[in-house]
């Protein structure tokens, strides 16, 4: 329960309006460790296509990457208490990461401009999801 101890910290560090704004944080651990783990793969590969192309925001994707497996650090233990495989959390990030890289293809590499615009959109509601737990808007 101690490890639950830094999320309690970063969630009252921040203001009440950008709280409204952010998507609803899960209550238990396994829950969080899940979203952590999805957003942390979806996030790594997105930095990585990004590092590739050298798109200038691959930095700042690299780092909120590392803040969702801080994050997922963070709660796993407790995750683990409440009936959490080992091994678990790797195949939640795996399970984002593909995601992601799947949604990029598509949007480079169809050759179907809807299906590619489709991809585009996907890729960045699901990114965005991740982003607003991290850097709520108001």
């Amino acid at each position: 329960m101690r490890h639950c101890v830094a999320i309690l910290a970063m969630t009252a560090a921040l203001s009440a309006p950008a709280l409204q704004a952010a998507p609803a944080m899960p209550v238990y651990s396994h829950q969080r460790a899940h979203l952590f783990a999805v957003c942390a793969g979806r996030l790594a590969a997105l930095a990585l296509h990004q590092s590739s192309t050298r798109h200038a925001a691959a930095p700042e994707s690299r780092r909120l990457q590392e803040e969702f497996d801080m994050l997922l650090d963070a709660v796993l233990p407790d995750a683990r208490d409440q009936g959490v495989p080992d091994g678990q959390a790797v195949r939640w990030r795996s399970q984002g990461w593909s995601e992601i890289a799947g949604f990029l293809a598509d949007q480079t590499y169809s050759f179907d401009a809807r299906i590619a615009d489709l991809a585009r959109n996907a890729a960045a509601e699901r990114i965005e999801e991740c982003r607003a737990l991290l850097l709520p808007t108001t």
